[in-house]
Parts: C-alpha cells; sequence; structure tokens
C-alpha cells in the first residue's frame, strides 16, 4: 500500500513545488484559482437539479407563474456564474502570463549564473533540453498548476453530485467510477507511453533545432552560400523529418487504439445506467423529473470522473518532465557572497599554487600543478601551440572556472572566499570569442549603467580604442544598434571593428587587471600596429595578461609564460626566451619570424 501511495505522494510534492513558485511570481494567482473553482462547480448543479422541477410541473399542475419562477432561476443563475466565470478567467490568463514570463526570467537567471563549465557539459546541456523542453513546448509547468485548479473543481463537483445520485441507488456509483478508472489505468499507460516518446524524441529535437537555426542564422549565411552547406543542411533536416513522420505514425496508431477501447468502456456505462433509469420509469419508482435530473447527475459524473482521471494522468505526467526541471533547479549557481571583502591596496598579487584543472567526468587534467605569481603592473604575455591550456589558465583567473586541486590567491587570500561580483570588477577581459549583443553600441560598451554615462565619455574610449571616426559616421552615432535584430537601421560591423568595440569596452570597465586573448586576431596588419604602438598607452600602469600566437607582440612584455601540454615549461623574457636553442620558445618564434624577413 505505501508503494502504491509513493508515486502519489512524489506527484503531490512536485506539484506544491511549482505551486509555490507559481505563489511567489504572482501572490494573487492562487486565491483567483480556487475562487473560479468554486463557482465553476456550482454551475452544473443550477442545470441538473432545476430541469426536474420545471418538467415535474410541466406534467403536474402546471402553473404559469411557478414555470417562469423555475426559468428565471436557471437563467439568472447560468448568466451571473458564467460572467463571474469569464471573469475569473480573463483574470487567469493575465496572470499565466505573468507567472510564465517569471518562470522564463528565472530560468534565464539560473543558465547566466550557472557555473561556466557546467555550461560546456554535454550531460548539462541535455539536461537542460530537457528540463526546458516541456516547459517551452508543452507548458507543462501551466498545465500543472491549471491541472491542479481543474482537480479541485472537479472534486467539490463530484461531492454534489455523489449525493444526489446516492439518493437513488449507490450502485449506479460503483458502475460509473469501475469503468472510469479501467479507463484511467489505460489513460496512464498511454500517457507513460507518451512520456517515453518524448525522451527519445528531445536529443534528435535539439538536433533538428540546431540545423533549423542554421538556415536563419545570418552570421552563418556567408559560410553556408561560399561551401555550399545548403544541399547537406537540408539533407539532414529531411532525414529529420522522415523520421519523425515514422515515429508519429505509431505514436498516433497507439493513441487512436487506446482511445477506441475507452470509448468502447464508456458505451457499456452509459447502456447500463439508461438501462436501470428506464426500468425505475417503468415500475413508477422515479419520475420523469427524476429520470431527467439523475441521467443529467450520472452523466456529469461520470465526465467529471473521467476528466479527473484524465487530469490527474496529464498532471502526473508533467510532474515525470519536471523532474528533470528540478534536478536541473538543482544545479549549484555560480554567484558567490564570499566571506571575504576584496583588499582595498595599490596593487594586487595574483598567484597560481599547484593548480590543476579538469573538466566534469574527465579523468585527465587541461591544466596540471601550476605554479606562477603574476606582480603588480606586470606585463605578462601566455603563449603556447594550439590547445596548451592557455585559455583554461585564462578561465580559471577570471573565476569562470574553478581549480580541481590547487589554489589561486589574490595578495595571499584564496579567490574563491571573495564575492564573486566584487572579483570580478578587478578583471577587463577580451575573449578571443567575445561577443557583441544586438543592444546599441553604447550599451555594449556601458552595460546595465548606459543611461548614466555621458556620450563623451564613451566616445573617449572608443577614441583610445581606434573606432571613433568610425562611429561618429553613423546616423545614431553611439546610439546605432548592433545588428539588425531588431532595428533595420542596425548594423554589423567587420570582425576587426567588432574587436576594437570590444577592447573599447574592457577600456571602459577600467579595472586594474587587464586580460587580453588575441586582442588583435581579427584586426589588420595597420590597425595591429597602431595597437601595439599604443600599447603601453591601453594599458597603463595596469596588470596585464596578453594571450597571442602572433610572438612578435611578446616585445612589449615584462615575462613571457611558454605552456605546453597544461604546464609552464619556460618563464621569462624575450631576450632570455630567444636564446633558449631549441626550447619552444624560440621554435615557435624562429617559425614565424621567416615569414616576415
Amino acid at each position: 500500500m505505501r508503494k502504491r501511495l509513493e508515486p502519489i505522494i512524489k506527484d503531490i510534492n512536485i506539484s506544491l513545488h511549482f505551486i509555490k513558485l507559481a505563489h511567489r511570481i504572482s501572490k494573487t494567482y492562487l486565491p483567483i484559482m480556487v475562487l473560479q473553482s468554486i463557482f465553476k462547480a456550482a454551475l452544473p448543479f443550477i442545470n441538473i437539479i432545476m430541469p426536474k422541477f420545471i418538467i415535474d410541473e410541466l406534467t403536474g399542475a402546471q402553473r404559469v407563474d411557478v414555470l417562469m419562477q423555475y426559468v428565471c432561476i436557471v437563467a439568472l443563475s447560468n448568466m451571473v456564474l458564467n460572467v463571474i466565470n469569464a471573469y475569473f478567467e480573463t483574470l487567469i490568463n493575465i496572470k499565466n502570463d505573468e507567472m510564465m514570463y517569471g518562470i522564463d526570467q528565472l530560468i534565464g537567471t539560473q543558465i547566466m549564473e550557472m557555473p561556466f563549465e557546467k555550461i560546456e557539459d554535454p550531460h548539462v546541456l541535455d539536461l537542460k533540453e530537457k528540463a526546458l523542453f516541456p516547459i517551452r513546448n508543452q507548458r507543462a509547468i501551466y498545465r500543472l498548476i491549471q491541472g491542479s485548479s481543474t482537480l479541485i473543481n472537479l472534486v467539490l463537483t463530484m461531492l454534489g453530485l455523489m449525493a444526489v445520485i446516492m439518493m437513488l441507488n449507490p450502485v449506479i456509483l460503483l458502475v460509473i467510477i469501475a469503468i472510469v478508472l479501467l479507463n484511467t489505468s489505460l489513460n496512464k499507460k498511454l500517457q507513460a507511453y507518451m512520456y517515453e516518446f518524448y525522451q527519445l524524441l528531445i536529443p534528435i529535437n535539439r538536433q533538428f533545432g540546431y540545423y533549423a537555426n542554421l538556415t536563419a542564422d545570418f552570421s552563418m549565411a556567408k559560410d553556408i552560400r561560399l561551401y555550399r552547406f545548403v544541399p547537406l543542411i537540408m539533407k539532414r533536416i529531411e532525414q529529420y523529418n522522415k523520421e519523425s513522420l515514422t515515429w508519429f505514425a505509431k505514436l498516433y496508431q497507439t493513441t487512436g487504439f487506446y482511445s477506441g477501447v475507452s470509448q468502447i468502456n464508456m458505451q457499456v456505462q452509459m447502456l447500463f445506467v439508461y438501462g436501470y433509469m428506464t426500468y425505475k420509469v417503468l415500475v413508477k419508482s422515479i419520475g420523469i423529473g427524476d429520470f431527467t435530473m439523475y441521467i443529467n447527475a450520472a452523466t456529469q459524473f461520470s465526465q467529471s470522473l473521467q476528466q479527473f482521471g484524465t487530469t490527474y494522468v496529464e498532471l502526473s505526467q508533467m510532474c515525470r518532465y519536471l523532474e528533470q526541471y528540478l534536478e536541473f533547479e538543482k544545479i549549484e549557481s555560480k554567484v558567490s557572497i564570499g566571506e571575504n571583502p576584496i583588499p582595498v591596496a595599490d596593487s594586487y598579487v595574483i598567484e597560481f599554487k599547484n593548480v590543476s584543472f579538469r573538466y566534469p567526468r574527465s579523468d585527465q587534467d587541461v591544466l596540471k600543478n601550476l605554479n606562477l605569481t603574476i606582480l603588480c603592473g606586470e606585463k605578462l604575455s601566455v603563449v603556447g601551440l594550439n590547445g596548451a591550456g592557455k585559455t583554461t589558465f585564462i578561465k580559471l583567473l577570471t573565476r569562470l572556472y574553478e581549480p580541481t586541486s590547487g589554489v589561486i590567491t589574490l595578495n595571499g587570500v584564496d579567490i574563491q572566499t571573495f564575492d564573486e561580483a566584487a572579483y570580478m570588477k578587478l578583471m577587463s577581459v577580451v575573449f578571443q570569442d567575445f561577443k557583441l549583443l544586438a543592444f546599441s553600441v553604447k550599451e555594449n560598451i556601458c552595460f546595465d549603467t548606459a543611461h548614466e554615462v555621458l556620450d563623451v565619455d564613451v566616445l573617449r574610449v572608443l577614441g583610445e580604442a581606434g573606432m571613433r571616426a568610425d562611429i561618429e559616421k553613423l546616423e545614431k552615432g553611439i546610439h546605432t544598434s548592433i545588428y539588425k535584430s531588431f532595428d533595420e537601421a542596425g548594423i554589423e560591423f567587420s570582425g576587426g571593428q567588432a574587436q576594437k568595440l570590444a577592447i573599447a569596452r574592457a577600456k571602459y570597465k577600467d579595472a586594474p587587471i587587464v586580460v587580453l586573448d588575441e586582442p588583435t586576431a581579427a584586426l589588420d596588419p595597420i590597425a595591429e600596429h597602431d595597437i601595439y604602438s599604443h600599447f603601453n598607452e591601453l594599458i597603463g600602469e595596469k596588470t596585464a595578461i596578453y594571450i597571442s600566437h602572433r610572438l612578435s607582440s611578446c616585445q612589449f612584455c615584462d615575462r613571457i609564460a611558454v605552456f605546453d601540454k597544461g604546464t609552464i615549461v619556460q618563464l621569462g623574457t624575450h631576450e632570455d626566451l630567444i636564446y633558449q636553442k631549441g626550447g619552444l620558445y624560440e621554435t615557435m618564434y624562429s617559425a614565424q619570424a621567416q615569414y616576415y624577413v
């Protein structure tokens, strides 16, 4: 018995979790739903009980004034209750939108605050897809909460109908309940089949979503056309469509079978109810008015019980889907308040002490026992072959990753103990794969403080990044939208221009530590030379960590850390390393230098 109750208790707990979530988003949502359930439950009784009195009067005394009273009661009651229900329905629709927007916001916030390494984890990506698919494609949370409201309404309705039917014969109730339970069992099997079906479909749907997005992604349009990706993309989409049609055909066949069996069961039930009621009329146990009332009550009870079973099975199904969201919800938030405040100091020294890092579910370290001290005001160049661990090193430094072992300190204190937001204020970063958002130029540079910043300050940093002249040529200047996603007058900058905007963004932040990951990769030689010539101007007295494959840039730096296979194999100045014959730095530098001589 306890094992049978466990799934029900589990469903109740999941439902309560999301009902509380809905209440947190909108305090009036649940009270409105409960009130609507009460008024909806009252409506059927008017239309079941009052016709009995009207028919009895028509087949009896036929008093016109009494008939008019009965008709007016029915009409007015229906009108008032329907108006009230329509009003509540309007309120609930508004609250539903409010709730769904609130939930979308919560999900978006959770994803953006998730640890960075989790975002790159395929297991987490699949879990995210499984969690969000039913919410966005099947409106699972909305259907769960609406289903809970419907169950309240149906319970109230059925309690009243049971009282009416039991005045005639409780056996009718038992027959109806038995048939409905049988149909509910069939429906539960069907829903279990559908759950497995959609679980198999989700990973395939994620792949299809990728191919479908390619057809509308303007950032990929040039490559798709130049390299003739269209036939390959359309072939993948066509293959998906064929597989989907085969799967859905089987689903519809299964659905049709279960639906047919349920309909047969319902007809058997109605045959029994009508036969028994007719017999009661023939033996004069009940009148025509009673016959009408009991038939309506039995029919309504059967429909309500059937709907209760269907709604519960669907609600239980939504709980199964939302279990995956609860698992996704448990993934830790990256936001860390931290115990220690960032020290107020004139200088910051960062030290890596025996730091190793490996990705989740991997048994190999990407970085191994890394030891490095970065002094205040130092210009450090980080170089190495592809896959040597340079970008991983930067992600550890900026707290996008946490070390698997070892510790990174700021002025001797573990950086993991600092408030994350406060620590990140110390860093101005330009990643190699930086992104600009479909906001204005000013908003891309100043973020959420754009409305408080003077245009002249934005133009200043654009000038320092070599982008001011290009922006001032635009009709709206720094208020020009980037991309045409939301503004037809928006502009798509070249790779070099976008990189200059990213540098301007880092410059505007004015943090004491600057991290530049291939900051000139998309720049033309003249623009690159201009950046290098003004390197000290751009950085000033700040600490700078600089990653580049162009080793000529290393001459601007105080020290060079050469990475290979996840560890530092050389550390020193350009002059020191260039004379270490056979060393990795000298080998890479010589390989590049031959193309410039």
